[in-house]
C-alpha cells in the first residue's frame, strides 16, 4: 500500500501544475516531482506494427509511474502471425505489472515462452536504478538481472528519457520472444489498460493491408501503426473519385 506521501505526490503530478518554485518546497520533494515529470508517462510503439516479410503484427505499449518511493511498470507486449489481417487474427496482449524499489530485488515477470525462461535462465530477480540530469530534462532507468543474488550481465534493460523528444529503450517487455529490441516509443494519452484490447478496426481490414503492400515500397521491413491507420482510412472512409462521380450521376438521375 502506498504511503500518504506517495499518494500526495501522485496527486500533485496529476494536476499538471506549472513548474513549482524549488525554494518553496523541501529539496527531496522538489526532486521527486521533477523525476515524476520526466518519467511518469505512457508510451506505444508506432514505428513497428506490421512486418511485411513474415506477416507478423507487433503490439507494444508501456507506462512508468514513480511515486517517490518505488517504480511501477505496466506493459503489454506480444506479436502474432497474420494469415488474413490484424483484425481477423487479433490476439490481445496480456497486461503485466511489476513494482521495483531501489536497493531491493524483485522477481522478473513471467516469460512468454514454453520454458518460462529468459535466455535460458529461470527464476531471475531484478533491481532498478536511475540517474537524471539536474535540470530534469534527461534521465535513464536501468534494470539489472540476478540469479541467486549474482548479477547476470546478459542484458541490462535500459530506458532513456529525453524531455520533449521520443522515449527510447533497448528492451521492451519481458515477454517478447526476441531478446533485445531497439525501438522508439511515442507518448500516448491513453491508459495502458485500454491499449491493444481490441483490433484497430471493427471488421476485416485485409483490403487495407493489401493496399499498403501495393502502394508502399516492398523493400520495407516493417510498417508503422500510422501507416496501417492511414490505409484503413483511405480504403473504408474515403471514396475514390470514380466512386464519387458514379454516386453523383446516380442521384442526379433519380432526381
Amino acid at each position: 500500500m502506498r504511503s500518504l506521501r506517495s499518494l500526495c505526490l501522485l496527486k500533485v503530478h496529476s494536476l499538471r501544475l506549472p513548474a513549482l518554485d524549488p525554494s518553496l518546497i523541501p529539496p527531496n520533494l522538489a526532486k521527486d516531482i521533477k523525476i515524476m515529470g520526466l518519467f511518469n508517462k505512457s508510451f506505444i510503439d508506432r514505428d513497428q506494427y506490421y512486418e511485411l516479410g513474415g506477416s507478423f503484427v507487433y503490439q507494444d505499449a508501456l507506462s512508468i509511474q514513480y511515486d517517490g518511493a518505488s517504480w511501477t511498470v505496466l506493459y503489454r507486449s506480444n506479436h502474432f502471425d497474420m494469415d488474413c489481417c490484424p483484425h481477423c487474427d487479433f490476439v490481445e496482449p496480456d497486461l503485466v505489472q511489476f513494482t521495483l524499489e531501489e536497493g531491493k530485488l524483485a522477481p522478473v515477470p513471467p516469460q512468454n515462452n514454453s520454458e518460462n525462461s529468459h535466455q535460458g535462465y529461470k527464476d531471475l530477480m531484478m533491481s532498478v536504478s536511475f540517474t537524471m540530469e539536474e535540470d530534469g530534462t534527461y534521465g535513464k532507468i536501468e534494470l539489472k538481472l540476478f540469479k541467486d543474488s549474482v548479477h547476470i550481465p546478459i542484458l541490462n534493460p535500459t530506458i532513456w528519457m529525453d524531455k520533449g523528444r521520443r522515449w527510447e529503450a533497448d528492451f521492451i517487455g519481458f515477454n517478447r520472444l526476441a531478446d533485445i529490441q531497439n525501438e522508439r516509443y511515442i507518448e500516448t494519452p491513453d491508459p495502458i489498460q485500454d491499449v491493444f484490447t481490441t483490433p484497430l478496426y471493427h471488421s476485416c481490414i485485409s483490403k487495407a493491408i493489401n493496399k499498403l503492400n501495393w502502394d508502399l515500397d516492398l523493400t520495407y521491413e516493417c510498417f508503422g501503426l500510422d501507416d496501417v491507420m492511414a490505409a484503413i482510412d483511405q480504403v473504408f472512409n474515403q471514396q475514390e473519385p470514380e466512386e464519387f462521380l458514379e454516386d453523383f450521376w446516380r442521384l442526379a438521375i433519380v432526381e
